[in-house]
């Protein structure tokens, strides 16, 4: 007997988790949150570490600006954005420029001359294909949709989205920057093979210049927590052991301790192959079908770094896309980002280096420390280009994803590594669903009647805009299930929650 029961238990604490288990407790369901106890930051001595930067979506119309709004945390966030002199820069082979306010059109002038007009123009011009996303990712629908009307609907939007990006993009491929556009695409999404679409909502996301948040994923994970518990919603640690089913529904979860808990239903921000192995032989046959049309492309790599303020160039950026060759794949040391916290009491600076260790299908445990290795020392030999006396100042070096402990040059001081890490390193994942302009790789139903997925591998070239987007769109799939006779989705009831 379960030992208690729930309208819905959400499995994961990931950013597309937490965004539906935090829109279905403020509609009115009771909701637990299933977490892998995956922490958002890690300790080291006095230094507070990212596992991964987050990279937060601003543009109107965007799945954050949704998700924020029916949350009520549009004030709260803003709070939590800093506001530096320059917002971002990009670092390429003869090419730096400052991003932010104006200054877009002067920087590329200088660096590009001649071709600089014509290279803004088809940026802009990216930036208005960008605006045909809004109304799949800001509309009542869930993207990619779900039942007959919804999936009509939502398909007449993304073909002709992807028709006017492939052509926007055959554009910009006779353009001498379409490299750099590219990497840059790569740098932001977090996905080293992103279609004309979603390079097209890179790009005008760049154009502004991403914001730099104080606390990086902790910030957003704090908000959408308190937002959570304070609608009665739950969270709890816990590994799932086995799962009951009874008449094509899951009916309650055990938990490796032996407690049972009953649910209505279930989302599941997991890889289909992951709930084959949970399900077993109770597996709908539509899981291995979806499993089957997935492919890791590679891994989400983070190098975090502590320096003295006095290492840092001056006038450097929170964020820095940093692509140091326009004739390769743009994966590993060949295009990523550092990003900068704030200084602390000490005068030291945290920067977080985020890249793509590429590879094709799941690599054995110890070829990826190898291959990690490698990546580190590829990024550890670039940084000298982004901030060329960092080795005079460096304080420590580590990754949270590796087993070896910190570097810590000359003597300065030694440190315990928690006992959680090294952590598995986050999937990049490859898919093809139809009808999605090519950003879509899996749907929400499963072939259980109350199980829906969620997470990185719906939208998976979208980056945090595709977790968001997934995390509201599984939520409006769950408040639909539970067929309650209030709408769910009505921002009436998300105010009246508050």
């Amino acid at each position: 007997m379960p030992s208690n029961s729930y309208d819905l238990v959400v499995l994961g604490d990931d950013l597309a988790a937490l965004v539906c288990a935090t829109l279905c407790a403020r509609r009115g369901m009771r909701t637990l949150i299933l977490g892998d106890d995956r922490p958002a930051r890690y300790q080291l001595g006095p230094h507070k570490l990212p596992i991964e930067p987050v990279v937060w979506p601003t543009v109107a119309g965007s799945a954050a600006e949704r998700v924020l709004k029916e949350l009520h945390g549009e004030l709260a966030l803003r709070r939590k954005f800093r506001e530096p002199r320059i917002a971002a820069q990009i670092v390429a082979p003869d090419f730096r420029v400052d991003l932010g306010g104006d200054r877009i059109a002067a920087e590329l002038a200088r660096e590009l001359g001649a071709t600089s007009e014509a290279s803004l123009a088809r940026w802009q011009k990216g930036s208005e294909v960008a605006r045909q996303f809004d109304p799949l990712l800001g509309s009542e629908h869930a993207f990619p949709g779900v039942g007959f009307f919804e999936r009509r609907e939502v398909a007449k939007l993304a073909e002709h989205l992807g028709a006017t990006a492939a052509t926007w993009w055959k554009d910009v491929e006779t353009d001498p920057s379409v490299a750099l556009w590219r990497g840059l695409a790569a740098i932001a999404l977090r996905h080293p093979d992103a279609p004309p679409a979603a390079i097209a909502r890179a790009l005008d996301a760049w154009y502004a210049g991403p914001p730099a948040l104080r606390g990086d994923g902790d910030a957003i994970r704090e908000l959408l927590v308190e937002k959570l518990t304070t609608a009665g919603g739950e969270v709890r640690s816990g590994t799932v052991a086995e799962v009951n089913i009874s008449w094509s529904k899951i009916s309650s979860i055990i938990l490796a301790n032996g407690d049972e808990i009953g649910c209505g239903q279930v989302v599941a921000s997991r890889s289909p192959q992951a709930l084959v192995d949970l399900l077993g032989k109770k597996a709908p046959k539509q899981l291995p079908q979806l499993a089957a049309t997935m492919s890791i492309v590679g891994y989400r790599y983070t190098l975090n770094i502590v320096l003295d303020e006095a290492g840092l160039p001056e006038h450097m950026a929170p964020t820095v896309a940093v692509i140091s060759s326009l004739d390769k794949a743009p994966v590993g040391d060949v295009a990523f980002s550092v990003h900068l916290g704030e200084a602390d009491d000490a005068g030291r600076v945290v920067a977080t280096i985020a890249a793509v260790l590429p590879t094709e299908g799941v690599i054995e445990p110890d070829r990826l420390v190898a291959k990690c290795m490698a990546l580190r020392t590829g990024l550890w030999r670039r940084l000298g280009d982004v901030m060329p006396f960092f080795e005079k100042h460096l304080v420590l070096a580590h990754s949270p994803f590796e087993a070896t402990p910190p570097h810590v040059p000359g003597g300065r001081g030694s440190y315990d590594v928690p006992r959680n890490l090294p952590l598995p390193m986050m999937p990049v994942w490859k898919g093809s669903l139809a009808a999605t302009a090519e950003t879509g790789a899996l749907p929400y139903v499963t072939g259980l009647k109350n199980l829906t997925l969620t997470g990185d591998q719906v939208l998976p070239v979208l980056g945090t805009e595709g977790a968001l987007a997934s995390g509201w769109s599984a939520a409006k799939v769950a408040c639909a299930l539970a067929g309650k006779k209030k709408d769910y989705l009505r921002d009436e009831v998300v105010g009246a929650a508050s």
